[in-house]
């Protein structure tokens, strides 16, 4: 009984985990800006946007025709930019993933075993 639950302990951690780093990775994503204003307030990271970034302060020099896709700027050394992480959209995003981890798993034991 007791390596049943602990058995159950390290897959509900493991599966808050993944949902940790699936969200942490999801800033990479590209976001679809539609006008040059929105460069100074770019939102990234699924499913909540919770990463900030002023793209103009970043170097982004794009002069071209919108809506266009665009990455978090990581050009630290030629133009000094943050990004901010706020805490309340990553800890929503998080728990999203890990209800979606969650139903995934019932749905996997119930219908596949």
């Amino acid at each position: 009984m007791l390596i049943e639950l602990l058995g159950r302990l390290f897959i509900y951690l493991f599966l808050l985990f993944v949902s940790i780093f699936l969200v942490l990775i999801s800033i990479f994503l590209p976001i679809t800006i539609h006008e040059r204003e929105e460069l100074r307030i770019a939102m990234f990271g699924y499913p909540v946007p919770f990463a900030h970034q002023d793209l103009m302060q970043a170097g982004v020099e794009y002069l071209g025709g919108y809506p266009y896709k665009f990455t978090i700027g990581l050009d630290f050394l030629d133009h000094p930019s943050r990004i901010y992480i706020y805490n309340i959209p990553f800890l929503l995003s998080v728990i999203i993933v890990y209800i979606a981890l969650l139903i995934i798993r019932y749905l996997h034991n119930r219908f596949l075993f």
